[in-house]
């Protein structure tokens, strides 16, 4: 599957910052999610919206980081500071716990009872 134009210019946009010898925080994603950190990043953080990413560029990770372009449309991004990155990160990763984690462990939980009862 071929990615969206606007996704490519971003990806090519995000590869320069491999080559700057400071650490570098960006926040990534959908137009919807950036439209709502665009407003207030507290409205980011209290919406449901998963179609974002925060990454860390910096020359001591010895890599460039994973940018996931399958996942969401990626229209566009921001530079950010470690601060804001971390709230990001760990709000982040509570969505995907309580959204996609949690669900699937009690669907799980549910179809051992029903094997177990019956």
């Amino acid at each position: 599957m071929a990615l969206p134009s606007k996704t490519m210019e971003v990806l090519k946009q995000l590869e320069r910052f491999t080559l700057i010898d400071t650490t570098t925080y960006v926040l990534y994603g959908s137009e919807d999610a950036l439209e709502l950190y665009r407003n207030s990043m507290s409205d980011l953080i209290n919406s449901d919206c998963l179609d974002f990413d925060v990454i860390k560029y910096s020359d001591k990770l010895g890599y460039s980081p994973e940018i996931l372009k399958n996942i969401f449309d990626i229209d566009g991004f921001y530079i950010i500071d470690e601060y804001v990155y971390q709230k990001l990160h760990r709000n982040l990763c509570q969505k995907v716990k309580e959204q996609i984690i949690d669900p699937s462990i009690e669907k799980w939980r549910k179809r051992k009872r029903n094997q177990f009862n019956a």
